[in-house]
């Protein structure tokens, strides 16, 4: 057991193997890109048995002064008291991971009893209390966070960030069946919907769309409440592109003078719906747009692509998601104080 500087000392079907739970957004490729941030330095708590990797996780330090998400602020997570507001960008260790608000957690099962996993945690303390910094635990699923709970005897204060919409078991051919009736009903009125409004479709690299959808994703974000510009959505997708376990796929589709985009991202059996530019005022045409870009072109998709079983809807607009059968699950964030950092530090000593 030891820290190591680079993902690459890992073995990388071994690290992907621990825990795919994040998908993507967690894996060996995507973390190995985020080493190339100069704005953060990365090190892995590695626990190896003979030839078996049991345990790799990643742990964050940001060099400058203010957040460059502001959901990854612990100030903003709404936790009880004030501890939040101890964590500043340089008082934090991230535990787990810092971009794409989702953290998977890479402990292999056997690792995650009470006993085991303290033992991990303690020298991920002892790292941060030699510098007096907090441990982050940024959106962590459910079971990664009661798995963490038991490890520290409830010290971590917690707070729900985002609930993440999937949907499951595309690979079956009776997948839509067996829906309730009622979701059965909403798909078939998406499908008629989208009928009756001409419209025409595409699917394209990002490179064919970048000089265009990168402001119509800016605007559209920045339109519900998340400012954004153009050339950061670029560089963001850029970065996606040039991930070697990762296709970036872009749906475009168009009617009555309005455009729009979405973005998906293919890692192993899912799809991951990832990020959507649309424009235009409120029509019958913009919502047909709307549900064949975000539901219907990506279930087509996955459906006609074998091996394809689990599509990620994202967090928000859980009304719609959950009309078309999505199911939820929490991510959660939490801070154990610098006082609790330092107590579990010296327990592992």
């Amino acid at each position: 057991m030891g820290f190591f500087s680079a993902i690459a000392d890992f073995d990388q079907k071994q690290f992907d193997a621990l825990d795919t739970k994040a998908g993507a957004a967690s894996s060996y490729s995507r973390l190995r890109q985020q080493e190339q941030d100069a704005r953060w330095t990365s090190r892995y708590l590695g626990w190896h048995q003979g030839d078996v990797l049991r345990a790799a996780i990643p742990v964050y330090r940001y060099r400058m002064r203010s957040w460059p998400d502001p959901s990854y602020d612990p100030g903003s997570w709404g936790l009880s008291g004030a501890i939040g507001d101890e964590c500043s960008p340089r008082d934090s260790l991230m535990v787990g991971g810092c971009i794409d608000r989702r953290t998977g957690f890479h402990v292999d099962e056997g690792a995650r009893t009470p006993g085991e996993l303290r033992r991990l945690l303690a020298e991920v303390a002892k790292l941060a209390a030699d510098e007096d910094l907090c441990l982050v635990f940024p959106y962590m699923y459910l079971d990664t966070k009661e798995a963490l709970d038991a490890a520290t005897n409830g010290r971590i204060v917690w707070a729900q960030l985002e609930r993440e919409a999937h949907l499951f078991g595309l690979v079956d051919p009776d997948w839509e069946i067996k829906f309730p009736a009622k979701i059965r009903y909403r798909l078939r009125q998406d499908q008629r919907t989208i009928a009756n409004v001409p419209m025409t479709v595409g699917k394209a690299s990002w490179d064919e769309v970048d000089s265009w959808a990168s402001e119509l994703i800016a605007q559209h974000s920045t339109a519900k409440g998340q400012e954004m510009r153009p050339e950061f959505v670029s560089d963001r997708f850029s970065t996606w592109q040039d991930n070697p376990d990762v296709d970036l796929v872009v749906f475009t589709a168009e009617a009555a003078g309005l455009r729009g985009v979405q973005t998906i991202l293919l890692w192993g059996n899912e799809l991951e719906i990832y990020e959507i530019g649309l424009g235009g005022e409120e029509s019958k045409e913009r919502f047909a747009l709307y549900l064949n870009l975000l539901f219907h072109l990506p279930i087509q998709y996955a459906r006609a692509h074998q091996g394809i079983d689990h599509i990620r809807l994202g967090s928000r607009s859980e009304t719609p998601k959950s009309r078309r059968g999505g199911v939820f699950q929490e991510l959660h964030g939490g801070v154990l104080s610098i006082a609790e950092t330092k107590a579990l530090a010296r327990s592992g000593s």
